[in-house]
């Protein structure tokens, strides 16, 4: 199983390097765009882009920060639980987040496909959106692998206990 671990740590990895490309992209066009405003020569279709990019930064980021438990957890109520029963709400909980992520990256993969059929694209600069919907749908299944990757360590630590 350590090398399902790492290759779902990899991906994650070069998901997140990916959003944090797409995020610094943003960043120079907005600030580019501000200063050339200022003079009188804005950038056509900023906030086109910054809304398509932001929607592929927070997608890359979802799955490293799974990985490394950054999400908000609300747990001081099963803090006091006996292990065996945090461990078993913990594999319940990875399971309804697995079957939420494989929904939403089917449905994201049939609205993909259904906004290129359509030849759905931006008011200004005419950008595609199916290639976004694509994207975001593999970030969920991606998401369902680092679930299933902790899935996995849970139900082995329970294995050993």
């Amino acid at each position: 199983m350590q090398g399902l671990h790492a290759i779902v740590l990899r991906i994650s990895k070069v998901m997140d390097v990916i959003g944090g490309v797409v995020l610094s992209l943003m960043m120079l066009i907005t600030v580019t765009d501000v200063i050339l405003r200022f003079i009188g020569k804005p950038i056509t279709g900023t906030y086109e882009l910054v809304f398509l990019g932001g929607a592929v930064v927070i997608g890359c980021a979802i799955p490293q920060t799974s990985w490394q438990g950054g999400h908000v957890n609300v747990d001081f109520v099963i803090e006091y639980f006996p292990r065996m029963l945090k461990k078993t709400i913990v594999v319940i909980t990875r399971l309804m987040g697995m079957a939420f992520f494989v929904l939403l990256g089917w449905n994201l993969f049939v609205y993909g496909t259904m906004l290129y059929n359509k030849e759905e694209v931006s008011l200004t600069l005419h950008v595609p959106y199916y290639p976004v919907a694509y994207i975001l749908g593999i970030c969920a299944f991606v998401e369902c692998l680092v679930l299933l990757s902790g899935l996995i360590k849970t139900v082995s630590e329970v294995d050993h206990e």
